[in-house]
C-alpha cells in the first residue's frame, strides 16, 4: 500500500515539474514573440520616419535646385535635368511601403548622391559667380578708362578746334577801307547818280604775318538803297559761309603778307536810283570791311 502510495507520489512530481516546465516555456516564449513584435513595430516606425525624413529633404533638395540661377547655359541644363531626377524621386518614394526599408535605403543612397550633386553645383555658381563679379569690376574700370579717354579726346578736339579757330582768326586777312566813290566817263568823282558809270572801292589789306601767302580772290558787293545788290555780264556768284551768294565784282590779289593796296571798280549800265549805296568787301569767305557813299 505504501509502494503504491509512493508510486503516485514520484508521478505526481513528475507531472508538476513537466507541467512547470511547460509554463516556462511558454511564459518565456511569450516574452520573446512580444519583444519581436515590440521590435518590429519599432523598427516600421524607424522606417516610417526615415521614409517621411526623405521626403522632406527631397522637398527640400527640389527647392534649393529651383532657386539656383545662373547665366551659363550648360549649367542651367544640368540643373534642370537634376531638378527632374529629384521630382522623380519625390514620385518614387510617395509609392514606397513603409515597409519596404531595403527600397527606403537605395533611395537614401540616392538622395545623399543627389545631396554631393547639388553641393558641388552650388561651388560652381558660387565660382562663376565670384568669377562674373571681378569681370563687372574690370569691365566697370575699362568703361571708366574708356569714358576717360572719350572725354580726353573730346577735351583734345574742342582744344584743337578752338586752336584752329584762334589760328584761323589770327591768320585771317583784315582790310582799311580808303574810299568808295562813283566815277563818272572821265573818271571823275562824282556826287550824281545819273553820271555814275562806275563805282571804285579801294582799301588796304592789312599786313598779317602768319597768314597764307599767294593769291587771293576779292569779292566785292554793292547794294543799292533798296538792298538789291548789283551786278552786270561779269558778275557771278561766290561761296559765303556755305551758301552762294551774288558778287558785283572780283578781283585775284598777290598777296605777301604786307600791306597791300587794292581797287576793285565796277561798271554800270543802268539807270539807278539815288540814295545810299553800301559796299562790302570780301577776302577769303570772310567779310573785312563795309562802307557807304550817298549818292543824288
Amino acid at each position: 500500500m505504501e509502494e503504491k502510495t509512493q508510486s503516485k507520489n514520484t508521478i505526481l512530481w513528475i507531472l508538476l515539474f513537466l507541467f512547470g516546465l511547460i509554463i516556462i516555456f511558454l511564459v518565456y516564449s511569450n516574452l520573446k514573440t512580444k519583444k519581436q513584435y515590440q521590435q518590429t513595430i519599432y523598427n516600421l516606425e524607424r522606417t516610417a520616419e526615415e521614409k517621411d525624413s526623405l521626403q522632406l529633404e527631397l522637398e527640400q533638395i527640389y527647392v534649393q535646385y529651383q532657386q539656383l540661377k545662373t547665366n551659363n547655359d550648360t549649367l542651367n541644363q544640368k540643373l534642370a535635368s537634376q531638378k527632374q531626377k529629384v521630382a522623380q524621386l519625390i514620385q518614387e518614394l510617395r509609392h514606397v511601403k513603409a515597409t519596404d526599408k531595403q527600397k527606403i535605403e537605395q533611395l537614401k543612397q540616392e538622395v545623399s548622391l543627389l545631396r554631393n550633386i547639388m553641393r558641388s553645383y552650388i561651388r560652381q555658381i558660387d565660382s562663376l559667380y565670384q568669377k562674373n563679379q571681378i569681370l563687372v569690376q574690370e569691365n566697370k574700370k575699362i568703361k571708366e578708362q574708356y569714358t576717360a579717354v572719350i572725354v580726353e579726346k573730346q577735351e583734345l578736339e574742342q582744344q584743337t578746334d578752338s586752336l584752329k579757330k584762334t589760328v584761323k582768326i589770327a591768320s585771317s586777312l583784315d582790310a582799311r577801307p580808303v574810299s568808295f566813290v562813283a566815277l563818272s566817263k572821265r573818271d571823275r568823282e562824282t556826287r550824281r547818280i545819273r553820271k555814275a558809270q562806275k563805282f571804285q572801292v579801294c582799301f588796304t589789306i592789312l599786313a598779317n604775318k602768319i597768314a597764307q601767302k599767294g593769291t587771293r580772290k576779292v569779292y566785292l558787293r554793292i547794294a543799292r538803297p533798296d538792298g538789291e545788290i548789283l551786278i552786270n555780264e561779269n558778275s557771278s556768284t561766290f561761296t559765303y559761309q556755305g551758301k552762294e551768294i551774288f558778287y558785283s565784282a572780283m578781283k585775284e590779289v598777290d598777296y605777301e603778307g604786307k600791306d597791300t593796296q587794292v581797287c576793285i571798280y565796277y561798271l554800270n549800265n543802268t539807270e539807278l536810283p539815288a540814295g545810299k549805296y553800301t559796299a562790302y568787301v570780301f577776302v577769303d569767305d570772310r567779310l573785312v570791311l563795309t562802307t557807304d557813299i550817298n549818292l543824288k
